[in-house]
């Protein structure tokens, strides 16, 4: 009798671990990516970080993104491989340097800092341009902001409602990157691919929206972005959109993505150009103005993305 129950829990427990509606939960983030901005790698310092293309295709039902970074280095010194951070939980498909696909044992990820063997070495004032294309689900967010990761939920009508909020972790939970404040790119370039009619917002300027076969491509275009502030907010969003006329001469764009309730939309929106006038009088001239002072409606409280702020708080006042 004691064989045949023990039987029988051991028969439940393989079904439910082979339950294909719950998949079996990733690995733990490595201490390496958990804790955001390590000492950079001597091949990390080596390199100014040009440009980075990032196109990224988010499957809000399967929890799921498809990456294809294309990253441009300007080498400062002799390199023999490119050091990035990348979660070791979004597995990589290739690598290729400067066109060309490098063999499996070129590139290695154990940790989540992503060691890549140049073809052949690199000279001080030369570039190269790094492709990884990887994929999976990324780490998810238990209380963000506090904690990093993807925000997976659904707007009051049940709509897909998505975001990121990485600022603890770091920029290395969905893309390949130099996790570390001064790790930041000269130039993003983001191409947001979603299900229609679902609309993504980025950082920067908006640089139009494609659609083919059901699917949108939106893409946005920033400089000098500071990692963690690299964000994807997707939702079915409306947008309020003004400007302000700064006290120093210029002309700043203000948007405002919400998902829900107009009237207070607006309420919030009405509010920008006071506070970026009294920020201006108190600090300085706001540092995006050639960009956009936006704001997107988050499903979590909010963080300080550059160009595109998570706002959560649900229009409540404080004192």
């Amino acid at each position: 009798m004691q064989k045949t129950l023990m039987l029988g829990v051991s028969l439940a427990l393989t079904t439910v671990a082979c339950s294909p509606t719950q998949p079996p939960a990733p690995p733990p983030l490595t201490d390496y990516t958990r804790n955001s901005g390590a000492a950079r790698a001597p091949e990390q310092l080596a390199v100014t970080f040009e440009h980075a293309d990032l196109g990224i295709r988010v499957d809000p039902v399967r929890h799921w993104i498809e990456g294809d970074a294309k990253l441009t280095f300007l080498a400062t010194a002799p390199l023999r491989r490119v050091m990035l951070d990348l979660d070791r939980n979004l597995p990589i498909d290739t690598v290729e340097v400067d066109g060309k696909a490098l063999p499996r044992r070129a590139f290695r990820n154990p940790e989540g800092r992503l060691q890549i063997d140049l073809p052949s070495p690199l000279a001080a004032g030369a570039r190269t341009t790094v492709r990884v294309v990887y994929h999976g689900s990324p780490h998810t967010a238990v209380r963000a902001p506090w904690d990093g990761g993807f925000v997976w939920s659904k707007t009051p009508d049940g709509k897909p409602w998505v975001a990121t909020a990485v600022e603890g972790e770091g920029c290395d939970l969905f893309w390949p990157c130099i996790d570390h404040p001064m790790g930041r790119p000269k130039l993003v370039d983001e191409h947001i691919t979603v299900p229609a009619p679902l609309v993504a917002v980025g950082n920067g300027v908006a640089r139009g929206m494609d659609e083919v076969d059901g699917w949108r491509t939106y893409h946005w275009q920033s400089h000098d972005v500071s990692t963690y502030g690299v964000a994807l907010n997707i939702g079915p969003y409306r947008e309020l959109s003004g400007s302000y006329a700064s006290r120093f001469g210029n002309t700043i764009p203000t948007h405002y993505w919400y998902v829900d309730d107009e009237a207070q939309a607006k309420a919030l929106f009405a509010e920008f150009p006071p506070m970026l006038d009294f920020l201006e009088r108190a600090v300085g001239p706001y540092p995006f103005a050639s960009e956009k002072m936006g704001v997107a409606e988050t499903p979590f409280k909010g963080m300080e993305h550059q160009t595109i702020n998570a706002y959560g708080n649900q229009y409540a006042k404080n004192p």
